[in-house]
């Protein structure tokens, strides 16, 4: 994991934080509602990005582990995911591709 990513998970978990924080602490009123609306549309981005995960699934061996990173940290906890996705397309790629090859020659 590069520093980058590191840094903004960080950054994520002091986000959720200060939500959390927002909606118990007990200078509500001073905080105002922004936090969590901030937090309610960070969390339904997140809830989609679940879900385009649960579409890859079939593709990939996810456990519990890997949809709570997801929630909690978004796009930052799914690179390790798109980067077996890619590999698992190019596989794909090179097997269709040798198959149509293969159709090629037996039709010659």
């Amino acid at each position: 994991m590069n520093i980058i990513n590191l840094i903004m998970r960080l950054i994520m978990l002091l986000f959720w934080a200060g939500v959390i924080y927002a909606i118990v602490g007990p200078d509500f009123q001073e905080v105002g509602t922004m936090p969590m609306i901030l937090g309610v549309v960070v969390l339904v981005m997140h809830l989609l990005q679940m879900l385009m995960l649960k579409q890859a699934s079939k593709f990939l061996d996810l456990t519990a582990k890997d949809y709570l990173a997801v929630l909690v940290f978004g796009s930052f906890a799914m690179n390790h995911h798109r980067a077996r996705l890619k590999e698992i397309s190019e596989e794909n790629k090179q097997k269709n591709a040798q198959n149509r090859q293969k159709k090629q020659q037996s039709k010659d």
